[in-house]
């Protein structure tokens, strides 16, 4: 595993072994921290040329209306030309965090196969089919 990318409230890695990319969210963070880290995502896609993306997002938290729908109307096309084109998440036992990932993963699930799972392993299992 090569680390790519770590702050404060994130690390990206790089999976060399299955040729994908995982995010994991360290906590809760602002909207300027979470589209910051959402935006490294896109220079990693690019970086590693993958488009598989595994998210551990037990710490994110809810997410802001106005960062999902940014997640639609900006981000998913700016990482889908950089080649995004899958990803699994590691969801919480959060009822809030649920619903407004939910929401989310409705509105781009159109473009790309998306999953979500109670563990990382499953992800990475389910993952490495594409």
């Amino acid at each position: 595993m090569q680390n790519y990318f770590e702050n404060d409230f994130l690390f990206i890695r790089y999976d060399e072994k299955n040729h994908l990319l995982i995010l994991e969210w360290k906590l809760a963070p602002a909207s300027p921290e979470f589209k910051e880290g959402t935006n490294m995502l896109i220079t990693a896609f690019e970086h590693f040329k993958t488009g598989k993306l595994v998210s551990d997002i037990r710490q994110l938290g809810a997410v802001h209306p106005d960062d999902q729908q940014w997640i639609s109307n900006d981000w998913i096309s700016r990482a889908v030309k950089a080649g995004f084109s899958c990803s699994a998440a590691v969801l919480p036992d959060d009822v809030f965090t649920h619903m407004s990932l939910e929401g989310m993963s409705s509105q781009s699930s159109d473009q790309l196969p998306a999953k979500t799972f109670d563990n990382m392993d499953d992800a990475i299992d389910w993952i490495k089919q594409f």
